[in-house]
């Protein structure tokens, strides 16, 4: 493993965009006149603030499509395939790279999704001058999750055109968004809002290593809870579910299951929350390690399959992760063993501690499989030193194929390329 450190386009515009794509989908009436570009004061009417909510996730499908995909072949989530292209896999990020060219689609989608966030969040405050409203209580959440993703995926924070900071500026920026909106949902009365910021906010301490503030975010949500990012099958690809699309046998083909140990997982125990289609098809490409690739597409997705951003699953596994860090191993295992029970696996009984630390490292591979998670878990692993293998297939060597694994995406060539205040 290794960790690497290696301008987001025009934003007001952008927002603007997305805004008027949010108005256009919420009619029914197809018939539409095109008034040329909208001023940004409009945005300032209550009345466009659900638009402006939905542009934010429209940018999260975007930055989590691209990153959810790429990150995968890195921590071996899935296997490539060869297909090179648009929904492809290239070839130095199919052997463990994340390049500073190869991954600008990520590192540019992501900081959109934060900017929009973060300045509709700013827009709305202003206009609503402390007053509730469930729209701003919303846009608080997912600024809190556009942060999250950039502390737990990127080698570095860039904000705005600054100077790079520690990846710890966006995990500080999305838990107190998370913060705002627990109290701004909590005023319109939203639990929905409250408990997917409790989660998510409980997930950035982790990263953080607050693990008492953690476990008691977590121990507010039920273990059957969820929030999850919508996809949208309306006559554009790039807001289908990625991970899918890529996979399906017309036109992609780009990535299997077959190379991985969720496969191993899945032929020996049935676990439905990583299942995957056998075939007797190969992948559209081939690769340099091993030819051609049998074609064994991921079941956990289909095209418009929403991805969970939080669940009562990975909180009870926040709480099990505290146990094994003060060494109570039974708690803990009670813990991973009540995710299991819900998903219908068999429980775990682990002979010793580090045996308890693997199987809490692959019980969170399987409960956060190909959400754009993994990446951030390994390099928090790494970092501290944590007890308890991971499986041959995940890590650099021969079982997984892998030359290096890069565990963070990098300052992409563009912002380097834009931005005076990076050297």
């Amino acid at each position: 493993m290794r960790l690497r450190s290696t301008k987001s386009p025009g934003r007001g515009l952008a927002l603007l965009g997305v805004a008027l794509l949010g108005l256009g989908a919420a009619s029914c009436d197809f018939d539409v006149t095109n008034p040329g570009p909208v001023q940004a004061e409009n945005l300032d009417d209550p009345g466009a603030f659900p638009a402006i909510v939905n542009g934010i996730q429209r940018a999260m499908i975007e930055a989590l499509n691209y990153s959810g995909l790429q990150t995968a072949a890195v921590t071996r989530e899935l296997f490539p395939t060869g297909q090179t292209g648009q929904f492809g896999i290239e070839p130095f990020n199919s052997v463990g790279y994340l390049t500073e060219d190869e991954q600008g689609t990520p590192w540019s989608a992501g900081q959109q999704a934060r900017w929009l966030a973060e300045s509709g969040v700013a827009r709305m405050e202003e206009v609503l001058g402390g007053s509730p409203d469930k729209n701003l209580a919303a846009a608080y959440l997912w600024a809190g999750y556009a942060n999250r993703f950039l502390g737990e995926n990127m080698c570095d924070a860039v904000i705005d055109g600054g100077p790079a900071q520690p990846p710890s500026e966006y995990l500080s920026r999305a838990k107190d968004q998370f913060t705002n909106a627990i109290a701004a949902g909590g005023s319109v009365g939203d639990n929905t809002i409250v408990n997917a910021a409790y989660a998510g906010r409980a997930a950035v301490e982790v990263q953080q290593g607050d693990w008492s503030a953690a476990v008691a975010d977590a121990g507010k949500i039920a273990t059957d809870f969820k929030f999850q990012l919508r996809f949208y099958d309306i006559g554009d690809q790039y807001q289908l579910n990625r991970i899918a699309w890529a996979s399906e046998n017309q036109p992609y083909k780009a990535h299997s299951q077959w190379g991985t140990w969720y496969a191993d997982y899945f032929e020996a125990t049935g676990d439905s929350r990583v299942a995957y289609t056998f075939t007797n098809g190969v992948g559209t490409g081939a690769t340099e390690c091993c030819g051609v690739i049998p074609w064994w597409p991921q079941a956990k997705y289909n095209e418009v399959t929403p991805m969970d951003m939080s669940t009562g699953t990975e909180m009870r596994l926040v709480e099990a992760e505290a146990f094994l860090n003060s060494n109570q191993m039974g708690p803990a295992v009670a813990k991973i063993n009540e995710v299991r029970a819900l998903a219908g696996a068999t429980p775990v009984a682990p002979a010793d501690i580090s045996e308890a630390w693997a199987m809490l490292k692959r019980e969170r591979g399987i409960d956060l499989w190909l959400e754009a998670r993994r990446l951030g878990d390994l390099r928090r692993w790494h970092d501290n030193g944590t007890p308890g293998a991971l499986d041959p297939k995940e890590v650099v060597g021969d079982a997984s194929h892998l030359q290096v694994q890069d565990l963070c995406i990098p300052i992409s060539k563009a912002e380097r390329d834009r931005n005076p205040n990076l050297g």
